[in-house]
């Protein structure tokens, strides 16, 4: 893998779950959400934190699948697609989706980063574009999104301050 590549997974893995440039990482902000809040749909953007979350999780795996490595999170046990909602919410499904969310990441960050430049350069037949192009994205995408849960109004994600 080139250094580039390696440090933008690096940048990916800080914004997950590690020292974030931008504020509280992904996993801190859903962590500290009960499964209620989380999966609470009484938004600005009118769904809930685990839906944002779930979608984070199927582009972590549809990279891991691009570059053939998905075999670890098979077979892959929430909905498939854009801010779909979560099949189960109480707080133990919470618990094992944030875990889940976690393999996912670590799969899909070690496929990009153990992966050949014929990997790489396959197309996404879908996108048009090779592999390739998802990898800087990747390293921002979980940034978007813990910005998007932490200002779209989560019940209990931030209470106002007693007066």
């Amino acid at each position: 893998m080139s250094q580039p590549y390696d440090a933008l997974m690096d940048l990916a893995d800080a914004e997950f779950d590690g020292r974030s440039f931008n504020g509280k990482p992904l996993m801190k902000t859903l962590d500290a959400l009960p499964a209620r809040a989380a999966a609470s749909t009484e938004t600005f953007e009118g769904y809930s934190a685990w839906e944002v979350a779930l979608h984070c999780l199927y582009y972590k795996y549809f990279a891991a699948d691009a570059l053939g490595a998905a075999g670890p999170l098979e077979p892959y046990p929430y909905p498939k697609g854009n801010f779909v909602p979560p099949p189960a919410t109480t707080e133990a499904d919470w618990t094992e989706f944030r875990a889940y969310l976690r393999t996912a990441h670590a799969v899909c960050g070690a496929a990009v980063r153990n992966a050949s430049p014929e990997a790489l350069d396959a197309l996404i037949p879908d996108w048009k574009l090779p592999v390739r192009a998802i990898v800087p994205w990747l390293a921002s995408h979980d940034s978007y999104h813990v910005a998007q849960i932490r200002s779209m109004g989560v019940p209990g994600l931030k209470e106002p301050k007693a007066t």
